[in-house]
């Protein structure tokens, strides 16, 4: 019993148990909102969502990136904290009455959700959240960090219990969840914080570091986002609903993909500055290996669509089996990607790593009225395609000019 209980307790084991608790949550909590709203109200859910996620891109670039440098450098860590937490509600307070100033000035039909409370709840509680969750983690309160997720998954299910709710309902239920959530998290700070006493260094360290993680951030959410966010203005926040659902699905392969990365990277990393042959050929046979995998795992998901689309979103979604298809297509190529992203970041190529989001982003913004307009739903997702491929292929272009020819 001790030797089990000493391996539940390894900060590895917990990191990874407090992922799978916040990412399960969350898909939970999508296939949920799914099958309880309309398709409609369900997109516009999901624009709010995708918002927030910008916001939260900009939160982490300016305060959790830098912190997770920095935190091992400071002196006087608690302050540190203390200093963390005050710029974290700032930056919150800058962005409500920023929402608040556009909602006033511009045109009530602009916006597809009005109620400006609903919205500073749920988007100010999803954000709270998320930094206290990355602080914890950075400093190594893992179990506070699970505490956290396990009470907000306990507090959903609480309100699963209630069988109708308005999207309204929806955005409140979930910013309360997401504060309540935190009492063990403001019990912990409560305990350990100290008067802040480096401001200027701390403002300092942030700016230099968090102006080209800023940048970076809000690029990647582009090339990821744009045709997602544009769908809904061109083909209705009903597609966009369906769009969100149908990558919320495909979100568990992109959950394993990410662990690839996290497990492949560092190892490859290693190897090739040690052996760059040893490296190139480790990488061609985790690519070949995986593309068995992930194109029988995609080809099965290609051929059962319409079941798999009803299993997650209900009858409504059923007319809508073949985005699973198409996303499927777009996965594989994702997939394809990887390796090239690996090579890329393995040699530092970070200004090119930048560029290619860059060129990605560009070829959205010339491609999506062609082909929102005369393809819809497909054509949102056929640019997604493109994007993928300008990313390769100039990924692929660099890595050649480097000498660096992964498949030769």
């Amino acid at each position: 019993m001790k030797a089990i209980r000493k391996i539940i307790a390894t900060p590895t084991l917990l990191a990874l148990t407090d992922q799978a608790v916040c990412s399960g949550t969350n898909f939970l909590l999508i296939l949920f909102l799914a099958q309880r709203l309309s398709i409609s109200h369900f997109g516009i859910y999901a624009s709010v969502l995708l918002i927030v996620y910008l916001i939260m891109s900009v939160n982490n670039a300016i305060v959790i990136q830098p912190f997770q440098v920095f935190i091992s450098k400071i002196e006087s860590p608690k302050g540190y904290l203390t200093a963390l937490l005050i710029g974290e509600i700032l930056f919150l307070t800058a962005l409500a009455i920023l929402l608040r100033s556009i909602m006033w000035l511009l045109p009530a039909s602009l916006f597809l959700f009005q109620d400006y409370f609903a919205l500073a709840v749920f988007t100010g509680g999803f954000i709270i959240n998320d930094f206290f969750r990355k602080i914890l983690l950075g400093i190594a309160e893992t179990k506070i960090a699970i505490a956290v997720d396990i009470l907000f998954l306990l507090l959903l299910a609480f309100m699963a219990l209630k069988k109708q709710w308005d999207l309204n309902e929806i955005l409140y239920g979930i910013g309360w969840a997401n504060l309540i959530a935190l009492t063990p998290a403001l019990s912990y700070f409560a305990k350990n914080c100290q008067k802040p006493t480096h401001w200027k260094t701390y403002w300092q360290k942030h700016v230099a570091e968090g102006k080209w993680l800023l940048s970076t951030a809000v690029l990647q959410w582009c090339s990821s986002n744009f045709f997602v966010l544009v769908s809904g203005i061109y083909i209705g926040v009903q597609a966009l609903g369906v769009l969100r659902l149908v990558q919320s699905f495909f979100g568990i392969i992109n959950v394993g993909l990410q662990v690839v990365e996290n497990y492949f990277l560092p190892k490859i990393a290693r190897m090739y500055n040690e052996d760059r042959i040893l490296a190139k050929k480790q990488l061609r046979a985790m690519s070949v290996n995986g593309a068995w995998i992930m194109g029988i795992l995609l080809l099965l998901l290609f051929m059962f669509s319409s079941p798999i689309i009803i299993a997650i979103g209900g009858a409504q979604y059923q007319e809508y089996g073949y985005v699973v298809k198409i996303m499927s297509v777009l996965y594989f190529f994702i997939f394809l990607g990887y390796p090239v992203r690996i090579a890329i970041r393995i040699q530092l190529l970070n200004r090119i790593f930048f560029l290619g989001y860059g060129f990605s982003f560009l070829t959205s913004v010339l491609t999506f009225h062609f082909l929102l307009k005369f393809w819809g739903l497909s054509g949102a997702i056929s640019g997604l395609v493109i994007n993928q491929l300008t990313m390769i292929l100039y990924w692929q272009y660099q890595l050649g000019k480097k000498q660096f020819q992964l498949w030769k």
